[in-house]
């Protein structure tokens, strides 16, 4: 739904940038069990390596859910290699964008374990130019050029990373992050280039790079000098210790309390120490790593796959210094979830224009941060009208549609289903493009499969659909809305009792009979019948030969639906 920024405009807003802190990324990091140096398509802790972009969403999506309300992360980074670009984009953009439906996505190139840099730098161009015109213009995706460049002279490096600026001028600058020379070490050398004004920096610090430290401000010191001056602009990308019991060079450690203000060990003195450091400079981190499976570092245990995953704190003491290093400056008002206009009662209509309040990636999910139709709410949210009377579909319209409808957005309503028999889903839509559609959530497990929005002629020109819904319990409940193609717009979507019919009876006077033509739910004439509106369904059951669901037109009032069984 984004449009790239034009260079002329992003020079005029990279010229008042400015850094003070960089403490906006709220981070840890989701591995593969491999680790991320590997050769072939990425998979990480989790994956099977055989999903496909739901699947992969699912899994995604459940993850970050729970960093976020367990950790209280607000930032993700993942890795990127050439294999996963070229050859399984389709799932793991399901990966990217289970985590953007959360929060900030940092990804960053990890290349196969050795001494050179990528096997083939042309793979390498193809794989960013993939993820950057996928994601380039997303508001809440970061990029770390090459994580641990330790291959790389200082002047090799700096011509790389200059030479991807060029390349992607309309990325914004304080979305790349350039890691420091060596083992992402030493920031000083990368950030005294003017070529990278406006750019962010990262940083790796751990313990087995200096295992004598056993001290607090031993390890604040050590880290102060990766650093240098650029505190204000670089963000620690990497930092993490032991979580779990483990054994390190014939010394076995059990779980630590890192609260413990007198350190036994190194790990105790890291942790408190860097934590400490990050917090002093209100600077952004990731910890290694929020998941990785078998990794004694790991801020969480796995267990259950895909959309059942579920995930545990190892250490509480380790999240605490954790979240104490991300300080208490950011401003945070948490957003409340409530019903645009009352809770909606199913069975019945949903407007989709009138999803729940709260804001993007509370109640809905929006890749780009402005309403695109610039009608009806002024938020993320892209909505559409139609029947306007002016050509731009914003004045006098008979009423509002989503449109511009991107892959993994989605939008929440407050439920409350009723009493009923059982359940049909029906829907207004439109599309021009193959491929739209969308899947239906009750509390976050599936109740339809996808549901293909057929292309017309136009987005304009819209038609009822039909399809199959899982049974739902009485209650109240957030019904998820998430599009799985691009570009279908959805005027409402109705979850109806096919026993009862939808809609207001008709309101006329009754004791006249009329003509009523009987369609399918596709919209194929069946024939017409005849009679009172009180003994229509008898009529129309008598008509048809096969069950399923029909809609009977009247001259007058409004049309009427049934199961027909």
């Amino acid at each position: 739904m984004g449009k790239l920024v034009s260079v002329a405009a992003f020079a005029a807003v990279f010229a008042v940038s400015s850094f003070a802190v960089t403490n906006q990324f709220r981070g840890t990091n989701w591995a593969d069990k491999r680790d991320n140096f590997v050769s072939d398509v990425l998979k990480l802790s989790g994956m099977t390596g055989t999903e496909d972009y739901q699947a992969a969403y699912a899994l995604s999506d459940r993850v970050m859910s729970q960093f976020v309300e367990k950790l209280g992360i607000n930032s993700l980074r993942i890795p990127i290699n050439e294999p996963t670009a070229l050859k399984a984009w389709g799932s793991y953009k399901g990966i990217i964008d289970g985590i953007l439906a959360h929060g900030r996505m940092l990804v960053g190139y990890w290349g196969p374990a050795q001494p050179a840099g990528p096997k083939n730098m042309d793979d390498w161009w193809k794989m960013w130019d993939t993820v950057i015109k996928e994601y380039g213009d997303n508001p809440n995706a970061y990029f770390e050029i090459f994580n641990e460049p330790h291959m790389y002279t200082k002047d090799e490096l700096r011509n790389l990373y200059a030479k991807w600026l060029a390349r992607y001028p309309d990325v914004p600058r304080d979305h790349v992050l350039l890691d420091g020379t060596g083992l992402a070490w030493n920031v000083p050398e990368i950030a005294d280039d003017s070529r990278f004004d406006g750019c962010l920096f990262a940083v790796h610090e751990y313990t087995f790079w200096n295992m004598s430290i056993t001290t607090e401000q031993g390890w604040m010191n050590s880290f102060k000098g990766k650093v240098g001056k650029y505190a204000d602009r670089t963000v620690a990308t990497e930092w993490g210790g032991a979580m779990g019991p483990g054994d390190k060079n014939g010394v076995h450690y059990e779980i630590m309390d890192y609260n413990d203000p007198n350190p036994t060990n190194y790990f105790m003195a890291y942790i408190r120490g860097m934590s400490e450091q990050l917090r002093e400079w209100q600077m952004g981190s990731f910890y290694w790593v929020g998941l990785r499976d078998g990794d004694w570092y790991s801020m969480v245990t796995r267990s259950g796959e895909g959309a059942n995953t579920k995930l545990e704190i190892v250490n509480q003491s380790g999240v605490d210094r954790m979240q104490y290093s991300w300080t208490d400056t950011v401003e945070t008002t948490p957003a409340v979830q409530e019903p645009f206009d009352g809770i909606i009662a199913l069975p019945g209509k949903i407007e989709a224009e009138n999803y729940d309040k709260g804001g993007n990636r509370v109640s809905f999910y929006d890749k780009d941060a402005s309403n695109q139709g610039n009608v009806y709410r002024d938020d993320a949210v892209d909505i559409v009208g139609f029947g306007c009377s002016d050509s731009l579909n914003t004045k006098d319209c008979e009423g509002y549609s989503l449109g511009y409808t991107q892959v993994g957005e989605w939008l929440e309503y407050s439920v409350n289903v009723g009493a009923h028999d059982s359940l049909v889903g029906s829907a207004r839509v439109a599309s021009g493009l193959e491929g739209a559609g969308f899947i239906l959530y009750i509390d976050d497990k599936t109740v339809t499969d996808t549901v293909k929005i057929p292309k017309g002629g136009d987005w304009v020109t819209y038609s009822e659909i039909e399809f199959p819904v899982s049974e739902i319990a009485e209650g109240e409940h957030v019904l998820k809305l998430q599009f799985t193609g691009t570009y279908g717009n959805v005027d409402w979507v109705s979850l109806g009792d096919p026993n009862a019919v939808v809609g207001t009876r008709l309101q006329f006077n009754v004791a006249t009979p009329q003509n009523y033509s009987v369609f399918t739910v596709n919209g194929n004439y069946v024939g017409t019948v005849y009679g009172l509106s009180a003994g229509i369904a008898e009529q129309v059951r008598g008509l048809v030969k096969n069950p399923g669901i029909y809609v009977a037109k009247p001259a007058y009032g409004p049309a009427v639906k049934f199961n027909v069984k």
